[in-house]
């Protein structure tokens, strides 16, 4: 397997040692590599030299090559665009030498702007050489096969759900002593990573106007990437929360064990992002029967309708009257 890992930060390292768990208690025999030193026995960096020929020996080895596809799997955001391109070809040497391959992905570049056909055009050889695809909704495996003219009968859809494991086994009692919340309060939770795209803000706006009694507001993460934006979003967080009676902001990283601590902890989760594919927090809610307030954008909307427990919002009026009902 191919993925970000533990103790590398994200929902897809989280991801990636759930599904090895559950592989390997399946009978399979898992070898991990990630791009960084991590818990995996390997480390491969697609952005360095040589790292296509090092996947390609680990590949040809192996039976099946599982990829925990992302965009940052092949650099930073800001590294340029014929740097991604190499490290996609370095993929594509492993997804070559496979016996068999599945290509998980969890999020895609779909390119923007007059270039983007070119782009897909381009990128589509890499896609196909996996031997299957898997994508978290049907509206995903829509827009991919759409976009890079994948056949519709190589990419399959699997929730962002299968293989999670409970990391906690407080109660909602001992969870609130853990963490310095009051015993009695009604509690709404956004957690994640501070960053513009989760809308965290808009949770705190919404508290603020819908005033629910006795209800308390948790903003908790850290900041993914210490860029001009994610410092401005930062602050932004930082003053909206000293503004707003009854939030708080939690800054500071949150590993597996207390994320799950903080969801016992409450009541109602509070998840109003402006954009993303599938939301791993959603799912680990839901995991723990606890309600979710979630934005209707993006593959969330597919993942969300008609699950018990979810509530979806398509504006800031439905958001505000959702947190004043929960």
């Amino acid at each position: 397997m191919l993925s970000h890992f533990p103790p590398m930060r994200g929902g897809i390292s989280a991801y990636a040692d759930q599904a090895a768990i559950a592989m390997r208690a399946q009978g399979h025999d898992v070898t991990v590599a990630s791009p960084a030193p991590s818990s995996a026995k390997h480390v491969v960096d697609l952005t360095r030299r040589g790292s296509g020929r090092r996947l390609a020996r680990l590949a040809r080895a192996s039976d099946c090559l599982v990829v925990q596809f992302q965009p940052e799997l092949l650099g930073e955001p800001d590294n340029s665009r014929a740097s991604r391109a190499v490290a996609l070809l370095r993929l594509a040497a492993g997804l070559r030498a496979a016996p068999d391959s599945d290509l998980r992905i969890h999020e895609v570049d779909y390119g923007q702007g007059p270039q983007a056909p070119l782009f897909r055009r381009l990128v589509r050889p890499v896609w196909q050489r996996a031997g299957v695809i898997t994508v978290h909704t049907e509206r995903e495996r829509r827009d991919f096969c759409s976009a890079f003219g994948v056949a519709s009968s190589r990419v399959r859809v699997a929730s962002q759900g299968d293989n999670m494991l409970r990391r906690t086994s407080f109660g909602r009692i001992e969870a609130r002593e853990a963490l310095g919340i009051p015993a009695d309060a009604r509690v709404l939770l956004a957690i994640g990573f501070l960053q513009p795209n989760k809308g965290f803000d808009r949770a705190i706006r919404a508290f603020a106007a819908a005033r629910p009694e006795g209800a308390r507001l948790y903003v908790v993460g850290s900041v993914w990437r210490k860029d001009a934006a994610g410092r401005e979003h930062l602050a932004a967080l930082r003053e909206l929360a000293g503004q707003t009676a009854g939030a708080e902001l939690r800054e500071g990283y949150v590993d597996d064990e207390e994320f799950d601590r903080w969801i016992v902890a409450s009541d109602t989760l509070v998840l109003p992002y402006r954009a993303g594919w599938s939301s791993n927090v959603m799912e680990r809610g839901l995991l723990y029967d606890r309600p979710v307030i979630m934005s209707r954008v993006g593959g969330m909307a597919e993942q969300a309708v008609d699950r018990p427990g979810v509530t979806l919002v398509d504006d800031d009026a439905e958001l505000v009257d959702a947190v004043r009902h929960s």
